[in-house]
C-alpha cells in the first residue's frame, strides 16, 4: 500500500470527506488501525500509510 502524497488520497484512504474535522479523522484512523496494525495481522506498510494520511489531514485541519 502506497503512502498518500496528497490530501485527496489521504481522505480516500481514511474514508473521510473534505469537511472532516479533527475528531472524525482521528476516529477513522483508529478504526482502520484496529485491523491494519502489524500486531493485529496488518502490515507495516498499511500502518505507515494510515499514519501518514492521518498526519497530513490533521496538519491541514488545524
Amino acid at each position: 500500500m502506497a503512502e498518500p502524497g496528497d490530501a485527496a488520497a489521504a481522505r480516500r484512504l481514511l474514508g473521510v470527506d473534505q469537511q472532516a474535522d479533527e475528531a472524525t479523522i482521528r476516529a477513522a484512523h483508529r478504526r482502520l488501525m484496529a485491523e491494519a496494525h502489524p500486531d493485529r495481522g496488518g502490515s507495516p506498510e498499511q500502518a505507515r500509510a494510515l499514519n501518514a494520511a492521518r498526519d497530513l489531514l490533521l496538519q491541514r485541519a488545524g
